[in-house]
């Protein structure tokens, strides 16, 4: 299994572009994979560079319903028409960040909701095939994000917090590796990799994705025993954790310095053989 970042906040290549954002591209045995794509066309700009081809990709994975996981959506479907795109039911709903008494929209483009790639998935867990499973229903029981509390989104005429019921995460299973690839870990890291690892019986050995411990809205990190109590618990999973996005930089050293060797940053252009 090959995972290269498309699209994070950190690109140490000047000819590959950074932005608030996320996208993965995955090739397995059986399948080309594209798990998020940014906010912007940069993602397949950077692929390009790379030597991928993206109008090869045979299923998209769209973590949750904001802007910065599946703003890309319009120009990957402009360069290829028969992969097969799922997004949770809840998806296009409306979600915005708040500021005080200011709202932003940071959800989808609802256009695209009836749009005949896109598949809604409507189960707790979806089997795509043999090796690929979605899991969504995350229960917030442990050390999720503080960032959260500025995510709302509009249920009938009333704003509410966000309940993250359309955030989904990916399992690759691929000879002994159980690969997890979450988007914004909204739900928490801890939580999503404890639960589906219950619900699906298999010991996760690597993970991938942003823990959200860092609050775009404010420009705010959570405070550091914090970070440091997650990443205790996350070492006792004995997975490997590759992370980057809205982990933010400096929470991620406070991370490095305690797990050493079972975690590392994702900037753009990172490649890993799994």
């Amino acid at each position: 299994m090959r995972i290269t970042t498309l699209i994070d906040n950190i690109s140490y290549l000047p000819e590959l572009r950074s932005e608030h954002g996320l996208s993965y591209y995955i090739e397995t045995n059986n399948h080309k994979i594209l798990f998020d794509t940014g906010q912007s066309h940069s993602f397949i700009d950077n692929a390009k560079y790379l030597n991928i081809d993206l109008s090869m990709v045979d299923i998209v994975v769209i973590s949750h319903g904001h802007y910065d996981h599946g703003g890309g959506l319009n120009d990957f479907l402009a360069i290829n028409n028969h992969a097969l795109i799922y997004l949770n039911k809840d998806a296009f709903n409306d979600y915005y960040s708040k500021n005080n008494d200011t709202l932003k929209y940071i959800g989808l483009d609802k256009d695209l909701r009836n749009h005949p790639q896109i598949k809604l998935i409507q189960s707790d867990t979806y089997v795509i095939d043999d090796s690929l499973v979605l899991y969504t229903a995350i229960k917030q029981t442990n050390l999720s994000p503080l960032g959260n509390g500025v995510l709302v989104e509009k249920r009938g005429i009333d704003i509410k917090g966000d309940l993250f019921n359309h955030e989904q995460n990916l399992i690759i299973r691929e000879g002994n590796q159980c690969v997890l690839i979450a988007g914004c870990a909204h739900n928490g890291i801890l939580n999503i990799v404890q639960q589906v690892q219950t619900r699906s019986g298999f010991h996760i050995t690597h993970v991938f994705g942003g823990f959200h411990l860092y609050n775009l809205t404010f420009d705010q990190y959570e405070d550091e025993e914090r970070i440091l109590m997650l990443g205790r618990e996350l070492l006792k999973t004995n997975a490997i954790f590759y992370t980057g996005h809205c982990t933010g930089i400096r929470a991620f050293d406070t991370l490095k310095h305690l797990m050493r060797e079972k975690i590392e940053y994702n900037s753009v252009g990172t490649i890993r053989n799994i």
